[in-house]
């Protein structure tokens, strides 16, 4: 999934050109990145100067079963139920390789759909970014993409972060295809196209002081972008340690995710 203007020699240039410079990731990426392969970017971004500590794109994982739990780098488990599930597909309309499908069906006892993306070291402070293609067909409910600590920490897989994918009423105006950060319905932002694929990039500034979100969509039909310059509460923070992808009560519907990326500035 490379479009014809991602060239590989100007772009790895620019990748690390603006891997030192003061501006947001987000911003760095807009004027080069739009779909590129996880293989590809994975390989520049460590060129540039970071380390991977997650990695797939489940090419290499079975059809019709649930994520490997060892991808490429890092590792997934999953959660799912009766009327639940979180298999691996191949490709919607207009795109290529398998894909991690997320699906719930309606009913107030309807488990909650939950793919977790370990990362393949212990939590610290640091640059971190990532990179992961959705799809959200059509008529589905919410689609999450949320941060939380590490399986090694304490609490452990707590979340500090999330972002929803979806439609939002806020005084009796609705924002279709949009984006809520951590269900305030003052914090919406960018616009992204239903039943095509489009890129979520995120950075997280982790420290001791504070910690700060650059979130940016990419694509065809896919814009906007956000910074969140206080995170809390900040410990949380600091033991960011997996990515989770889920459809929660009381939504039902799917939506798919693949090339999905983690990496951490050196």
């Amino acid at each position: 999934m490379i479009p014809d203007s991602f060239n590989a020699r100007t772009d790895f240039i620019a990748i690390a050109s603006a891997h030192n410079s003061p501006q947001t990731f987000s911003n760095r990426l807009r004027s080069f990145l739009l779909l590129g392969s996880i293989g590809f970017l994975a390989m520049l971004l460590t060129a540039c100067g970071s380390t991977t500590l997650f990695q797939s794109s489940f090419d290499s994982n079975a059809v019709n079963a649930p994520p490997a739990h060892n991808q490429s780098t890092g590792t997934i488990d999953v959660s799912a139920g009766p009327g639940a599930s979180v298999l691996i597909v191949s490709n919607p309309p207009s795109a290529t390789g398998n894909w991690a499908k997320i699906q719930r069906s309606d009913g107030q006892g309807t488990p909650v759909p939950t793919m977790q993306c370990n990362l393949s070291q212990p939590p610290r402070d640091g640059s971190y970014t990532l990179l992961a293609v959705l799809y959200i067909p059509s008529g589905s409910g919410l689609a999450t993409v949320e941060f939380d600590t590490s399986v090694q920490s304490g609490p452990p897989s707590q979340g500090f972060m999330h972002l929803d994918f979806g439609d939002f009423t806020v005084n009796s105006q609705v924002h279709k295809n949009t984006v809520r950060i951590n269900d305030d319905s003052n914090l919406l932002f960018g616009n992204f196209p239903r039943d095509q694929f489009f890129t979520l990039a995120v950075t997280l500034e982790i420290s001791s002081s504070t910690a700060i979100a650059h979130m940016q969509l990419y694509g065809s039909g896919a814009s906007g972008n956000f910074d969140l310059n206080n995170i809390t509460p900040l410990f949380l923070a600091r033991q960011f340690g997996e990515v989770k992808f889920y459809m929660g009560f009381p939504w039902s519907g799917s939506f798919d995710t693949t090339n999905i990326l983690v990496t951490r500035k050196n």
